[in-house]
């Protein structure tokens, strides 16, 4: 069997590449953003409806959105419940679900809004600089990082 007998196939990427912009803001995808898909309720949800709760020292909420299946999935159908908090009715789930996922919906919109503001601000000057301008300026650095300061202080301070 030689290499030249195998095919060769085109790429098959899990997701549609994205732009570089699109890579740097994170947004989960999630489907339940109460849970995070984990089945437990996210602690500062939980903080929202229990003031001081205390994931180390309180029982796990557990997560009734009608659409997550997660907690299921992770800690299987026969687990007691006795050890996890049920008191989180499905509608208080989804009410906890529908804030998350504008808490993360105003975040990106943060990042989006810095992002565009960051791309009109630049320095002074910077756009309209020529290639000469550039060497100038790259000279000048040069310079400073090779001037001998201590000599120079040296110098000084004998001056006086």
């Amino acid at each position: 069997m030689n290499l030249s007998d195998l095919p060769q196939f085109e790429r098959m990427p899990l997701q549609a590449t994205q732009s570089q912009d699109e890579k740097e803001i994170f947004y989960p995808q999630w489907t339940c953003f109460c849970c995070q898909d984990y089945g437990v309720i996210n602690r500062n949800l939980a903080r929202k409806i229990i003031p001081n709760y205390n994931s180390s020292e309180d029982k796990w909420p557990i997560c009734q959105n009608p659409n997550c299946r997660a907690f299921e999935q992770k800690f299987g159908a026969n687990i007691g419940s006795e050890n996890f908090d049920m008191r989180f009715s499905s509608l208080v789930c989804q009410k906890l679900d529908l804030i998350e996922r504008q808490n993360w919906h105003n975040t990106v919109q943060r990042q989006v809004n810095i992002r565009a503001l960051t791309k009109t601000m630049a320095m002074p000057g910077v756009p309209d600089r020529t290639e000469n301008d550039n060497r100038e300026i790259e000279q000048r650095k040069q310079e400073i990082e090779n001037f001998d300061w201590e000599a120079a202080s040296t110098a000084y301070l004998e001056s006086e």
